[in-house]
């Protein structure tokens, strides 16, 4: 599941959605609350999207994940937007088995 629930780029999670799909994964996109507020203005850390998978990933599914994230990442319009990462989250717990950045 790609988690955009907190709003933070609608287009970097449809690319992810997108990329995923194309490799045959089953993807779901959890939308932002029409409430949530999102301020892009401030340095961050994250970039507001998250990675939800049911059970610990085989290593070569976690490596097809990461290589779509990244590409989704570096067609962010700034520096700043492309140097975001994104947290791979078991379920919806706040566990992460992995960040992705495009730096690895």
């Amino acid at each position: 599941m790609i988690d955009n629930s907190a709003g933070g780029d609608s287009q970097l999670a449809a690319e992810v959605c997108r990329r995923l799909e194309a490799r045959g994964f089953a993807v779901a996109l959890r939308k932002p609350d029409p409430s949530a507020m999102f301020d892009t203005a401030v340095h961050l850390v994250t970039a507001g999207l998250a990675i939800r998978v049911p059970a610990v990933p085989e290593p070569s599914v976690l490596a097809a994940v990461e290589e779509d994230v990244r590409a989704a990442l570096l067609h962010r319009p700034s520096v700043r937007r492309r140097t975001r990462s994104v947290p791979v989250h078991l379920g919806d717990t706040a566990r992460v088995l992995r960040w992705i950045d495009v730096f690895d």
